[in-house]
């Protein structure tokens, strides 16, 4: 092709049809110039239909991860139901331990689960990496990219479950040291300690005990409620980016 253009332009020349020569080299130009628009269109084609490749899998990856959070959110939701059901047994444990000290083997039963608790933390993994590789703007919504990033940075569960974690370790500080008695370091060391028998101990006439009770409950109930709100915002946005995704 190009050989046959440099015969066109030799045999005007030769010819000395200089005006034919010039409009000649003129739409030469136009037609270099066009083929270089058509080249880097082709090329823009093929880098947006890179990035938006790259963008639909990297949504999908944080629809896992949104799953994953709902899946994380529903088990803190099943401990705190048991929770509860083990604070309202603490309760009546000790509303009739007076007349039954008995009761305070049922009572330490319930503390492998009073003592412990379940937190929710996001599944941060896809939308750290995108962030640390500078390529967030692959996103094209900006309102998109800003749900995500606001649930990302959503604080709303932080200090509710902080204060869930210093109440649950301060009730196992407190009523640990006035559960134990002979019955229970006999079970468990086989050895004879000299403490309280279980007939004496007072958990239940404890201000202390009663009280951390009170504010696990109060607290558990705040949790369960930032946890379900936190559940409709990931369901809200796990629907508008599938929507997104379905555009492509």
């Amino acid at each position: 092709m190009i050989k046959f253009f440099r015969k066109i332009r030799q045999r005007l020349l030769a010819e000395n049809r200089f005006s034919k020569y010039l409009l000649y080299a003129i739409g030469e130009i136009i037609l270099v110039v066009i083929g270089i628009l058509i080249a880097l269109q082709i090329n823009d084609w093929n880098q947006d239909r890179i990035n938006a490749t790259k963008e639909h899998q990297f949504l999908g990856e944080i629809i896992i991860n949104l799953e994953e959070d709902m899946g994380l959110i529903d088990m803190c939701l099943v401990y705190n139901k048991n929770k509860f059901k083990a604070i309202d047994s603490a309760f009546h444990f000790m509303s009739l331990m007076k007349n039954n000290k008995s009761l305070g083997k049922q009572f330490s039963s319930l503390l492998p689960v009073l003592t412990n608790s379940e937190f929710f933390y996001p599944s941060r993994v896809t939308f750290d990496g995108i962030i640390s590789t500078g390529q967030i703007e692959i996103i094209r919504s900006s309102e998109l990219r800003k749900q995500i990033s606001n649930y990302y940075s959503d604080k709303s569960l932080d200090g509710v479950q902080e204060q869930l974690k210093i109440n649950t370790q301060s009730f196992l500080d407190i009523t640990t040291p006035k559960m134990i008695n002979q019955e229970m370091a006999k079970f468990f060391t086989k050895r004879d300690f000299d403490v309280i028998p279980l007939e004496r101990l007072t958990i239940h006439k404890d201000p202390d005990i009663l009280a951390k009770l009170f504010v696990m409950l109060n607290k558990t109930k705040e949790h369960n409620q930032r946890l379900t709100e936190m559940r409709t915002k990931i369901t809200t946005l796990k629907d508008i980016i599938t929507q997104q995704r379905n555009t492509y």
